[in-house]
């Protein structure tokens, strides 16, 4: 007879970081685990979930899957295996973390922006909290390892009042040298920053363009403009996560970090810009956007443009630091990924969709620029 373990799990869902966490958590449960899992009611039901958690008799649980830091003191004394989402600052016993790739995240927004051909760069986070300094930190450090040294800050705290903040926001908005992009610690924080330059007649994204972290899809559609946003692959690890803790119960392995990875860019209204004085490179790269899925070459970009081969190319890499090949292959790049991950086409099918005849050659084009072939990258994403 199998023995059942008790685990409660307690997780915000009103936010895309829980919902997928547990989305991915569910998925190992259901098909791998052996548990009896437990849950709080729901807050319109009980007046708060810490209040709850004093309540309970945590002896009982073999396990703890926890998605909300607020007054979980209780759950961290407890010497019982538990994983838990953005805390502590630092291991403790009996403790596995879920925390943010944020050094990744801040270079792919300071790539981001490098490839919009933007000179100004900014960043606005929350003050005191650990994730909000490594997304600056990496950002900085992909800029300056680009060249680009001046980066303007914005650090505030979470909780500071709603005047004060957008007052103290709206005045360093309004100093910024124009156009700038933005790179906001989070959704929240970008949205923020959008209701800052509406009220302030700043114009999004001509004179500033914002991304934020997380790609919550309502949150982002329902701004003003749509919020482009970084894509994190919480799924993936809340699956992970329940995998480790269902190992940590049975004693097969010592405490972990699992961090989650940025998978891609939404590009929404709120960066939809290049940031480029030269018409003539501006029509080389709309030329890229609306045909890389064709078998262009760089004959086919020049043509585009009024220029010649070489002063497109030496304009080219002068502003963006890249080869017209590298900008063609950064789209279709792209588009593969996002074919792999969010549809079920068959990669003969993804590679029509670019027009190669040869599913072999294409399935060599991907792995000489990312390391693995379409069904590897597949199989490593969605294996969940």
């Amino acid at each position: 007879m199998i023995l059942m373990k008790k685990v409660l799990i307690i997780v915000d869902t009103s936010r895309l970081t829980g919902r997928d966490l547990l989305s991915g958590a569910e998925k190992y449960i259901s098909t791998f685990a052996h548990w009896e899992v437990y849950t709080l009611d729901p807050n319109y039901l009980s007046d708060d979930f810490s209040k709850e958690v004093q309540r309970m008799d945590l002896g009982k649980f073999d396990g703890f899957f926890v998605c909300y830091t607020k007054n979980i003191s209780s759950i961290l004394k407890t010497k019982k295996p538990k994983i838990i989402h953005c805390t502590p600052k630092e291991m403790l016993a009996g403790t596995s973390l879920i925390v943010t790739h944020s050094s990744k995240i801040g270079a792919v927004a300071a790539d981001y922006f490098i490839s919009l051909g933007f000179k100004n760069f900014a960043y606005c986070g929350f003050k005191d909290i650990i994730w909000s300094d490594q997304r600056c930190k990496s950002y900085q450090e992909m800029l300056h390892r680009s060249g680009f040294e001046d980066v303007k800050i914005f650090i505030d705290t979470p909780r500071s009042t709603k005047d004060t903040g957008q007052k103290k926001l709206t005045t360093w908005l309004k100093k910024l040298p124009k156009p700038i992009c933005i790179f906001a610690c989070n959704d929240d924080r970008a949205i923020y920053i959008l209701e800052a330059c509406k009220s302030s007649h700043i114009n999004v994204p001509e004179e500033v363009a914002v991304l934020g972290v997380d790609n919550d899809e309502l949150v982002c559609n329902l701004s003003s403009p749509p919020l482009s946003s970084i894509a994190l692959d919480f799924k993936k690890t809340g699956f992970l996560a329940a995998k480790y803790l269902d190992q940590l119960m049975n004693q097969k392995i010592k405490d972990t970090i699992l961090e989650v990875d940025p998978v891609e860019i939404i590009t929404r209204k709120s960066t939809d810009i290049f940031a480029v004085d030269d018409e003539e490179l501006v029509a080389a790269m709309v030329f890229i956007r609306n045909n890389y899925h064709k078998p262009i070459q760089l004959s086919d970009v020049v043509e585009a443009t009024s220029i010649s081969r070489r002063e497109l190319h030496d304009r080219f890499k002068a502003e963006f630091n890249k080869t017209i090949k590298n900008e063609i292959e950064r789209f279709r790049i792209d588009h593969i990924k996002r074919k792999l991950i969010h549809s079920r086409e068959p990669v003969y099918k993804i590679a029509n969709t670019l027009e190669f005849t040869d599913p072999e050659h294409f399935s060599r084009y991907f792995k000489n620029l990312t390391g693995m072939t379409p069904s590897e990258f597949r199989q490593g994403r969605n294996s969940l």
